[in-house]
């Protein structure tokens, strides 16, 4: 990583904060401040550079891996994974992570490819692969604990990336990328000190559960384990989403309320 970089402190004010971070970091990878395999800075330390808040360079992030420049690997932040040899248009990446009536069929095709994700994990997944995903679970715990909104959901994605990874299929993987950003920006609204304090024994339960499936080799509930933990956040989520005159939109996923207390 190139730990010699300048960065701005001073930000356009026309501009959205997270489109500025992104264009940011796409002209220091343009100029060579960082190569293909480079891992960039910190959220936090981008953010305290650029004085933004982490919302916006988590945005940032999440749209560059959206068309492919950066990657995230398991406890070890972002990294910039291919290069850019035409202009990418960062706010149409930004449009896709705003709330759409799209996003409901995103929610679906996750949900739907983590279940073959985390069946492949029961069959595959390594010594190694358990011992990542557990410690992904300890610092799930650690942010629930402090009821840190940031750290809770950059551990809830490496959570869900190491079981991606456990699959050992690098295409399901890659595919999954995205749909977990694009999910993971509006999952970052709702995740609150007070909604983490007020469901803090769901937060770690439900996660335990998969693990536990994971390590047991539970070839026979792992698909239902992982449903229950979708049907929670799909509920809060598309709660938000309304038709045009107020009406919720039509779905036959879990929204009860009562049950919607992990991510």
């Amino acid at each position: 990583m190139n730990e010699n970089v300048s960065l701005p402190h001073d930000l356009p004010a026309v501009e959205k904060k997270s489109a500025y971070v992104a264009k940011w970091l796409i002209s220091a990878v343009k100029e060579g401040k960082w190569k293909v395999g480079d891992r960039l800075p910190p959220e936090r330390t981008i953010a305290e550079s650029l004085n933004v808040s982490r919302t916006a360079v988590r945005e940032a992030l999440s749209s560059l891996q959206m068309v492919g420049l950066v990657e995230p690997r398991v406890g070890d932040g972002n990294y910039v994974c291919g290069s850019i040899e035409a202009e990418i248009n960062i706010d149409d990446a930004l449009e896709a992570l705003s709330e759409s009536e799209s996003l409901v069929e995103i929610w679906t095709i996750r949900r739907n490819l983590e279940i073959v994700l985390a069946k492949l994990a029961v069959e595959k997944a390594t010594e190694d692969d358990l011992v990542d995903i557990e410690n992904c679970l300890l610092k799930i715990e650690e942010a629930v604990d402090k009821k840190d909104p940031d750290e809770y959901l950059t551990a809830n994605n490496n959570f869900h990336l190491a079981i991606a990874e456990a699959g050992k299929n690098p295409l399901l993987k890659r595919a999954l990328l995205p749909l977990l950003e694009i999910t993971a920006h509006q999952l970052a609204k709702e995740a609150t000190a007070e909604y983490i304090s007020t469901h803090v024994v769901d937060l770690i339960q439900k996660h335990r559960d998969v693990f536990n499936a994971i390590k047991e080799r539970d070839h026979t509930d792992i698909a239902e384990i992982m449903q229950t933990h979708f049907a929670a956040s799909e509920g809060v989520f598309l709660s938000k989403l309304n038709k045009k005159g107020g009406e919720l939109l039509e779905t036959s996923l879990v929204t009860d309320r009562e049950n919607q207390t992990t991510f």
